[in-house]
């Protein structure tokens, strides 16, 4: 019986589950429950003081470059509004926050001027209008389409005395003679007539140089060497400049010149006469190489068309003959020769330049221009 009974039960117990779930939902209407907290405007609450409210939270400031949040920015010192995170990000957009930078306002200045307008208020109005007029007197009118003569300024005005005209003192006779004293005395030693300040006057000879000394540098003595004969033959490419400047009154002998030498070694040997050639490249030949004190010479090259032909001791005997070891050059070389007739060439030059005036006068200058 009692497994029976309880069996009852358990069916009964399933069937009633089953007709719940299976049963449709039933409708319990609409739920307001909701609106239950909420208050009239009429019936709410007064609100809390600041004090009991709690603090709002700072949010992170964002950097104007790049808008990523900054946990220590970089505030503009210009401004003092505009912040960044690193100074590569202010560079970067200095070209556009540049246009709105503004030092900020300083209060105490609109503090100051405050006072000067209460002041100015207070003011009768005499003293202002005193002030105003002032202003327009100070103020100065200038009229284009006004035919002025004379030079507009509020402090001087022409008066009614004629105008004078300039008229040059006359000298006496004696001031005249002793004028003209003082000129011969101040006319410099050298150079053109005209030029009696004794300015810098200038005068280019390098064609009479180059031509010259052409000519001047030709017969020179062979020079006995290594059982041969070391001859000049020509001068070659002279080139250069010169000219006779006259400073302060004294007359100057400049030159920069610049030559070639050529040369001929020939000896005998088992095979009959050879012959070999060569040359000498003389540069910065300039007037102050003979000069007292100098102490260097002309730049000097040597070099040889075949090399080949001469050996080892043959070709340093022919340098040696040659003299370009050092300069003044020692006595019977080819260099030797060279020196003395360039310094013959530079007396002549000297006295030929001296003989020979820079300009015989003004009419010569305008006779060059093409105006006579």
């Amino acid at each position: 019986l009692k497994l029976g009974g309880s069996w009852q039960l358990v069916v009964r117990v399933g069937r009633s589950a089953m007709a719940s779930v299976m049963a449709p939902p039933v409708s319990r209407g609409i739920d307001y429950s909701k609106f239950d907290n909420i208050e009239d405007s009429d019936d709410e609450k007064p609100q809390q003081s600041s004090a009991s409210a709690k603090p709002e939270v700072d949010e992170k400031p964002c950097c104007s470059g790049c808008g990523k949040d900054i946990s220590k920015p970089l505030r503009c010192s210009q401004c003092q509004r505009v912040v960044y995170c690193s100074a590569e990000c202010q560079r970067s957009d200095w070209a556009y926050h540049k246009r709105a930078c503004k030092k900020p306002e300083d209060p105490k200045a609109k503090d100051k001027a405050s006072p000067e307008k209460e002041k100015r208020s207070e003011e009768p109005a005499g003293a202002k209008e005193e002030r105003r007029q002032k202003k327009k007197e100070d103020k100065v009118v200038d009229n284009d389409d006004e035919n002025m003569t004379w030079y507009r300024h509020r402090e001087w005005k022409p008066t009614a005395e004629p105008k004078k005209d300039f008229a040059p003192t006359p000298l006496s006779a004696s001031a005249a003679a002793q004028a003209a004293a003082g000129e011969s005395e101040s006319k410099p030693a050298a150079g053109s007539a005209w030029n009696a300040a004794g300015t810098w006057e200038d005068r280019d000879v390098t064609d009479l140089a180059k031509r010259t000394l052409k000519e001047k540098l030709r017969g020179f003595a062979p020079t006995d060497c290594a059982g041969g004969a070391l001859d000049a033959e020509d001068v070659e490419e002279v080139d250069g400049e010169a000219s006779k400047p006259v400073i302060r009154g004294k007359l100057r002998h400049m030159f920069d010149l610049s030559f070639t030498l050529k040369f001929l070694f020939k000896w005998m040997d088992s095979s009959g006469q050879r012959q070999v050639k060569g040359s000498v490249e003389v540069s910065d030949f300039t007037n102050d190489v003979f000069c007292e004190g100098a102490d260097a010479g002309p730049e000097l090259r040597l070099s040889f068309s075949d090399a080949r032909l001469l050996d080892a001791g043959r070709k340093q005997a022919v340098e040696a003959a040659l003299g370009l070891a050092s300069w003044p050059p020692a006595g019977g070389s080819l260099m030797a020769q060279l020196s003395e007739k360039l310094q013959e060439w530079v007396r002549e030059y000297e006295a030929v330049a001296e003989a020979t005036p820079l300009y015989s006068g003004c009419a010569n200058i305008v006779l060059h221009s093409g105006y006579a």
